[in-house]
């Protein structure tokens, strides 16, 4: 069959300015950049015959000359969908860590995600029935026969997974052992894991994301398509060097996420981490080992020092001779900014030797490559913007990714400083009292807690603080927004503020507040909307279209007087034990300053009257909103319900509606009310006591 022409005018904006040019170029026989020929027939061998025709010859063999990713030992496959995303899953950090185990419950789970090549921290855990193989109390929808989840003989495997729809290009990370995966997230799994690594590394080439993107939709990466997709021979130095880079860029995406809460590799917040002024890290030589020397792949030096009052220990952290520590929150800032771009730098010098290694185990050179580098920019200049929320990707919207600017970065060593406060994180390490932990092979299964939480040897949260530890614990979860209780909030942040930078910290404070936009530290607990800690909170605790606050405010009416609950302390008696150790004190504190003015009120006479007066009338509304409060508060503990962790947190937050400055609050109270979620344990209680309509 002779060939046929064809004219690409994708990059042209005036394209009939670009098609009158290449046709007058076919005229005169000259060379045209826009201007392919291929015979139609060769296009068979790309899997789904596509009008490859901007691929030469000799790009479409490889689909017939290498061997494709789907031959032994090498599989891909599609996991399976629940059904009911709000029944089965949750945010790994709403669940009991105890429950986080596939023999117990709750098993991490793979779904989708935005783009993040190497490595992408998966916030899900799905409910799984380990008798049954299924997930729990999943009978499929005809009969009640169990139905068994696709690719279950593949669950719990280490592999490589990728989201499933991406307008940014396709991204493969690494998937740890212990994980289900779903139909969003396909996975790759070599059986005998030699060369798991080498593919991790190669699958996000650009040649593979170019071979890919010519055999199947935009943006759309099917499981079938990545089984026809070709590659080259692994079992060589090369393939090895690949692993080692994939391996390094993983261990770099990872030393930054240490720094987001919700992360599963939590140490601590970005600014505690810079103890020193970090120095770059040293960049690859060009090329790698079997391509022609060694690279430095490891993450930068850690930024943390032994301690952090005044610098102490900065020199023995590797900041230089003669580099002063950053003392304040806005040269932390700037600090950990150098860090971040020395990371990507890291990132960008690996990715450019991984894809040169690339071109050549796939022996692709010349006009083939600059056509492969050319069609991967064009793809890129119609990519949609990285926060792009894609269709059935639970993953995608994602609230919680941590921004690098100065008052993110404050607010997170707040919502740290709190976390300390309730026991939630182990503060001895931005103390320097314990070393920065060890992260585990990122293949590995990932723990129940972050390794910055306050655990026991066993690994499970600590109810009780450690013999010599420098903070505070109460058992019961609750802390008051009361300047004169040894519970405030704001004073046992402080606390923990004055055990971190010792005598810098109430200058630290009032830095934080300036960043913050507040005019002090109570305000920004005080203030429920946007701006305030709660609202942040609520932000940051916000994934894959679940949002799951772990503090909780209630606040009173008029907003004098609030109590905050550790969502993991939380038990059938923790509004009881508010009411009695707290607002009941409280109210007749506030009495009896009450009296004590009114007495005072016979000796006066004139303007120290009428400014007693006024005192006395803002106590009556102080002591009025205390009462509403109160009211609220035993109208909610008196329906007895008891609260379930494995329901979540809007269910569980829901009965206490009055009480929280949150609207879901209120509408999950309604639904519940309506009947909805009979399968959570908060919805049979209420059916059980008459109280569903």
């Amino acid at each position: 069959m002779p060939e046929t022409i064809f004219l690409r005018l994708l990059a042209h904006d005036d394209k009939q300015t670009a098609l009158a040019a290449a046709v007058d170029a076919l005229r005169s026989g000259e060379a045209c950049g826009d201007v392919y020929r291929a015979e139609p027939t060769s296009f068979r061998q790309v899997p789904g015959s596509p009008m490859a025709y901007w691929f030469s010859q000799r790009l479409r063999d490889k689909f017939t000359s290498l061997s494709p990713i789907e031959k032994p030992p090498r599989e891909a496959r599609r996991g399976s969908w629940a059904g009911d995303d709000f029944r089965y899953l949750r945010i790994w950090c709403e669940v009991s860590t105890s429950s986080i185990n596939r023999n117990i419950r709750w098993v991490p789970f793979a779904k989708g995600g935005d783009f993040s090549a190497y490595y992408f921290d998966f916030s899900l855990l799905v409910d799984w029935d380990e008798k049954r193989q299924t997930f729990r109390d999943f009978f499929g929808r005809v009969g009640r026969e169990t139905a068994r989840p696709e690719s279950l003989g593949y669950y719990f495997r280490t592999g490589v997974t990728w989201p499933l729809r991406s307008q940014r290009g396709f991204s493969a990370r690494v998937l740890p052992a212990g994980f289900i995966f779903a139909n969003v997230s396909p996975c790759i799994f070599d059986s005998d894991n030699n060369h798991l690594h080498g593919i991790l590394g190669l699958t996000n080439s650009s040649t593979f994301s170019r071979l890919l993107d010519v055999s199947q939709a935009f943006g759309a990466y099917q499981v079938g398509v990545i089984q026809r997709t070709p590659v080259p021979d692994l079992d060589n130095p090369q393939g090895a060097r690949l692993g080692e880079l994939a391996l390094a860029c993983v261990e770099l995406k990872r030393d930054l996420d240490r720094a987001n809460e919700t992360s599963h590799v939590f140490h601590l917040p970005a600014l505690l981490q810079v103890a020193v002024a970090p120095s770059p890290p040293t960049p690859p030589p060009q090329g790698g080992r079997g391509v022609g020397g060694v690279a430095a792949t490891t993450p930068p030096s850690p930024l943390v020092g032994e301690g952090d009052r005044g610098g102490e220990g900065a020199e023995a952290d590797g900041g230089g001779e003669g580099k002063e520590p950053p003392i304040t929150l806005a040269e932390r800032a700037a600090a950990w900014a150098a860090h971040v771009a020395a990371t990507e730098a890291q990132l960008a010098a690996n990715q450019r030797e991984i894809d040169e290694i690339a071109f050549q185990l796939y022996g692709i050179e010349g006009e083939d490559r600059r056509a492969i580098e050319e069609g991967l920019n064009h793809r890129d200049t119609e990519a949609q913007s990285e926060d792009e929320i894609v269709e059935n990707d639970e993953e995608s919207l994602d609230e919680s990714a941590p921004p690098f600017d100065p008052l993110s970065l404050c607010a997170s060593v707040v919502s740290y400083l709190v976390g300390c406060a309730f026991g939630r994180f182990d503060i001895r390490y931005a103390t320097g009292e314990r070393p920065t932990p060890d992260l585990p092979d990122p293949f590995a299964p990932l723990p129940a807690c972050s390794p910055g939480m306050l655990t026991g040897n066993d690994g499970l949260p600590l109810l009780v603080a450690p013999e010599g530890y420098p903070l505070q614990l109460d058992a019961d979860g609750i802390l008051v927004d009361a300047p004169d209780h040894e519970d405030d909030i704001v004073r046992r942040v402080r606390t923990a503020l004055d055990t971190i930078f010792g005598e810098r910290a109430e200058a630290i404070e009032r830095e934080a507040c300036q960043i913050l936009g507040v005019d002090e530290l109570r305000d920004y607990f005080r203030r429920p909307g946007k701006g305030g800690f709660w609202d942040d909170h609520i932000k940051r605790y916000s994934k894959s279209r679940r949002k799951a606050p772990i503090y909780w405010l209630l606040q009173s009416p008029k907003k004098n007087y609030a109590l905050w609950l550790y969502y993991h302390r939380l038990d059938k008696d923790t509004l009881f034990k508010a009411q009695v150790t707290y607002v009941e004190p409280k109210i007749r504190l506030e009495r009896e300053r009450l009296t004590g003015m009114q007495a005072r009120r016979a000796g006066l006479a004139g303007r120290e009257l009428r400014q007693l007066e006024r005192e006395i009338e803002r106590q009556e509304v102080l002591i009025s909103d205390l009462e509403d409060f109160r009211d609220r508060l035993v109208r909610t503990a008196q329906r007895y319900l008891e609260p379930d962790h494995n329901d979540g947190v809007v269910l569980t937050i829901a009965p206490l509606w009055e009480l929280v400055p949150w609207k879901e609050a209120k509408h999950y109270w309604n639904e519940l009310l309506a009947g909805k979620y009979e399968w959570s344990s908060i919805g049979k209680q209420l059916r059980e006591k008459g109280l569903v309509r």
